[in-house]
């Protein structure tokens, strides 16, 4: 599809002890298996991250945040500045389950909206999430403003929610959105892995 597919690795990956990124999930990172995902659905693919050198070899078009520094917030408004299409979808390196029908579901809902995010466990899942590039001077503002909070950000876009129930469909929403970023959890993903990969 004519959209933007844009990976966060500038994580700190403090619960980790080492790079998320590279947490191995079914003999591969689990920054490869979204690269391999976003490679088959997005006319482009992004990786935004603090050691360009450490993803050199995976990807063409590897960039670091504008406002260094400024976590998340900084993340998606760099995919979004990046970006060469107006449709940008951006999930953390840590999700390696999402599910490429989910993408596809969710950029059929953008139009009139600036934002498509999952809702899970009653929660805004904004690093799995769809935005269009008109995002981006709000972003900018909540960057200058020193609006840190994802959540904050949301109250100033017009966003549709897609609740649980719609998720749903697609698989059991707790593994589509599992995250990977602790030992206990890249346990659990390799368990997941040889029936969701």
């Amino acid at each position: 599809m004519n959209a933007s597919g844009v990976v966060l690795a500038g994580g700190r990956s403090t619960r980790m002890k080492f790079n998320k990124a590279f947490a191995e999930i079914g003999g591969k990172s689990s920054l490869q298996i979204i690269l391999d995902k976003f490679n088959t659905v997005f006319s482009e693919t992004i990786i935004i991250c603090n050691d360009p050198e450490l993803y050199a070899e995976m990807n063409d078009k590897i960039y670091t945040d504008v406002y260094p520094g400024m976590g998340p917030v900084a993340g998606i408004h760099s995919g979004l500045y990046y970006a060469s299409s107006d449709m940008v979808f951006v999930l953390g390196c840590d999700m390696p389950f999402i599910d490429t029908r989910l993408m596809g579901f969710m950029a059929d809902r953008l139009e009139g909206y600036q934002a498509v995010v999952p809702q899970v466990g009653g929660r805004l899942q904004p690093l799995a999430a769809l935005y269009s590039r008109s995002c981006l001077p709000v972003f900018e503002r909540c960057l200058q403003e020193d609006k840190l909070k994802l959540v904050r950000v949301f109250e100033e876009l017009d966003t549709l929610i897609i609740p649980e129930t719609e998720l749903a469909s697609f698989g059991k929403v707790e593994e589509i959105f599992f995250n990977v970023n602790d030992a206990a959890a890249l346990q659990k993903a390799q368990e997941l892995a040889g029936r969701l990969l």
